[in-house]
């Protein structure tokens, strides 16, 4: 479920089976959260603290590449939930040890949301944003001159990160760690394994202000049976509450 093979036949709409294993994914992510809060309240959970410097992604083709569709298709709040999604993802890999590799995940994080973006083709009522966005990305990165089993790698990881939980034995590191980044972002999932400082220096850095309307959680007319449509119907099309609150210690609007 979620990959671009899977989506190629049924244009991200789920089967009853899958629905239930999306919800299966969810509790799971739900229950591990609970386990954080009972860990941090025992004293037994040991947040990581991680300077934003040794995280930051190489300066290699596949960054550069990477960054260069970012920055000409998302608008500022999305590319800065990229950013987040990225450096929370790196930051969760570091406090549970988990190897990656740098450039294949931050080029996933970095376009994780490109089939969002106003320019994007087809459009959300008609196919599942994660899938097209996969696919965009692994013919933007052919284009490019990369491998194509690295392009199929990254759009990949990009068409698995609604699925709310994805396994890194099965899938990879990096498409494990860019669920775990963007839930992070969005929900706050994980976030307690994380200091204050480390959480601080990545929403000083890239703000979440403007993070639910780049993300039109609450105006997106995703078509329907899709991950997206399913997670949305949940909250009742209600955006979440800004899982961060905690941190700034002010009352952000994150519609402006």
């Amino acid at each position: 479920m979620g990959t671009l093979a899977w989506g190629e036949a049924n244009a991200g709409e789920l089967a009853a089976a899958e629905r239930c294993r999306l919800l299966g994914n969810l509790a799971y992510v739900q229950m591990l959260e609970t386990l954080d809060f009972l860990g941090q309240r025992l004293g037994l959970l040991r947040p990581t603290d991680t300077p934003l410097e040794a995280l930051m992604p190489p300066q290699t083709a596949l960054v550069a590449d990477a960054l260069e569709l970012a920055t000409t298709t998302h608008q500022q709040a999305l590319i800065l939930h990229s950013w987040r999604t990225y450096f929370f993802g790196a930051m969760l890999a570091k406090q549970e040890r988990i190897e990656f590799d740098k450039s294949i995940f931050f080029a996933s994080a970095i376009l994780h949301d490109v089939g969002l973006t106003d320019d994007h083709s087809p459009t959300l009522c008609a196919r599942c944003f994660a899938i097209s966005g996969g696919e965009r990305v692994h013919q933007y990165l052919i284009a490019k001159g990369h491998p194509p089993e690295l392009g199929r790698n990254v759009g990949d990881a990009i068409a698995l990160h609604l699925n709310a939980w994805v396994s890194k034995r099965r899938h990879g590191a990096e498409a494990h760690l860019l669920s775990r980044g963007a839930f992070c972002d969005l929900f706050g999932a994980g976030r307690r394994r994380l200091t204050q400082r480390s959480l601080e220096q990545v929403l000083t850095r890239f703000p979440r202000d403007g993070v639910i309307d780049a993300l039109k959680f609450e105006t997106a007319n995703h078509r329907q049976g899709t991950r997206a449509a399913i997670m949305t119907g949940i909250s009742g099309g209600k955006a979440p509450p800004d899982p961060f609150q905690h941190v700034s210690g002010e009352r952000r609007d994150l519609r402006d």
